[in-house]
């Protein structure tokens, strides 16, 4: 490691800066930067310089010298953004056609985002609404412009109108399966995957290289199929999950051709979205939806997940349901905080799959 990166230890103090309320973040900055200055490739040598002018400019406040680097980044960014580029096609769409061209998030953006590797994962515990405790954790991406997430889907969305989308996808998966290194060993850990990664050449190579054990892995489909896409994507999946990995089907719906995917593709865990759960405490059609659900998963060998869970009642109602696994902010937030991870515990073994593993899944379509 290079020790010019960062000051000594002893200078990593507290101040009265702007992130002084956000103590956590500042051992995940440092591995940030850290991470950053350790890259050789040329593209982003001057993204590091910049970088390590940035840290020396604020010693012992890596998240402000990070902050800065990104709003200076970002800067850049959309002025390269204002100028065309004969290279690439420029992707025009009116919004009521789905306009996904956000400030900020543009093609720029996103290739500062995969050379300077600014983003992070969050993990999200994952319940067992039957005997308590946690039994995995769904990775999130959070964008180090973004660090609440809440920009995350649009960052996705605007990689892929510019081709990049596979190459930001692996990135957050790269990152995910480093992060989950730090996890509980027993716990499941669900990573985001778009159908058009799944049929992406990379994955089976990724996946048998990643630092996981192959039980402890699920993967989850972030997005409704495309009927062409079915055949493949089970010649793709049938050996991944012959190695130990599991599968859920995320914001699962009702309609005749969601189920039909659902059947062909027997995943281990059917995701119910929030549409489906929030307020489901005072909505008894709702209620017998869910029944109907829980039912063809008990006839098909597939567990029920919930996603966003928000109140006791909702818990409650879920429980009685027999749901069996669930998450959302009442259960436990999204969180980059090492030190919570490592409180996060429960049975060994508590939603069994078919293969005869615990299962789990995602709480929003907010990030991969």
């Amino acid at each position: 490691m290079d020790n010019t990166r960062f000051p000594d230890d002893d200078s990593r103090t507290e101040d009265d800066g702007p992130f002084s309320d956000i103590p956590l973040m500042r051992e995940q900055a440092y591995e940030i930067i850290d991470a950053v200055l350790s890259g050789t490739d040329p593209e982003g040598a001057e993204v590091r310089e910049r970088l390590r002018e940035h840290v020396a400019a604020h010693p012992g406040n890596p998240e402000a010298a990070l902050h800065e680097h990104l709003v200076f980044t970002r800067s850049l960014a959309r002025q390269a953004g204002d100028q065309p580029n004969p290279g690439k096609q420029e992707v025009h769409r009116h919004p009521a056609e789905g306009q996904i061209s956000v400030p900020g998030h543009g093609q720029a953006a996103i290739e500062a985002v995969l050379h300077g590797g600014m983003l992070v994962t969050a993990f999200q515990p994952i319940h067992d609404l039957r005997r308590g405790g946690v039994i995995g954790a769904e990775a999130l991406t959070r964008f180090l412009w973004e660090p609440d997430g809440d920009g995350a889907g649009s960052w996705f969305k605007n990689a892929a109108a510019v081709g990049l989308g596979a190459d930001l996808e692996f990135s957050a998966l790269q990152a995910a399966v480093a992060a989950a290194q730090e996890l509980p060993p027993q716990l499941v850990v669900a990573l985001n995957l778009s159908p058009a990664v799944c049929l992406d050449p990379r994955l089976p190579g990724f996946l048998e290289h990643a630092p996981l054990e192959s039980s402890r892995i699920m993967l989850e489909l972030t997005e409704p199929l495309n009927p062409e896409q079915l055949g493949p994507l089970l010649e793709v999946l049938t050996p991944l999950r012959r190695s130990g990995m599991g599968l859920a089907v995320d914001e699962a719906g009702t309609d005749a051709a969601s189920m039909r995917h659902i059947r062909s593709l027997r995943p281990d865990v059917i995701k119910m979205g929030r549409g489906l759960v929030t307020g489901i405490d005072a909505d008894p059609s709702r209620q017998y939806l869910v029944a109907d659900l829980v039912e063809f998963g008990r006839q098909t060998g597939t567990a029920l997940a919930a996603v966003g869970i928000e109140t006791s009642a909702e818990r409650a109602v879920l429980t009685r349901l027999a749901v069996a696994a669930g998450q959302g902010h009442f259960l436990g937030q999204p969180t980059v905080n090492v030190k919570e991870w490592a409180t996060w515990a429960g049975p060994a073994s508590a939603i069994q799959g078919r293969h005869g593993r615990h299962t789990a899944g995602r709480p929003h379509p907010d990030g991969r």
